[in-house]
């Protein structure tokens, strides 16, 4: 595997642990109590997040197509 490969399943793998932690605050009472300014700006921050987080995977499948 080359270096770039590896750099971006790593970069897939901390992008993923992030959101994770993200979806699981917009769960939580602490995000119910924020204003809707700050509660809609990380709604879009979550899916600007999945939408990289989906075109890091789309690229790793494509690893070894070239």
């Amino acid at each position: 595997m080359e270096k770039f490969e590896i750099r971006l399943i790593a970069e897939y793998e901390e992008l993923k642990a992030k959101l994770d932690k993200l979806n699981n605050f917009v769960e939580t009472e602490q995000f119910e109590k924020l204003s809707a300014h700050k509660k809609s700006l990380l709604i879009l921050q979550k899916v600007s997040m999945l939408t990289y987080l989906c075109c890091l995977n789309e690229r790793i499948a494509l690893i070894g197509d070239e």
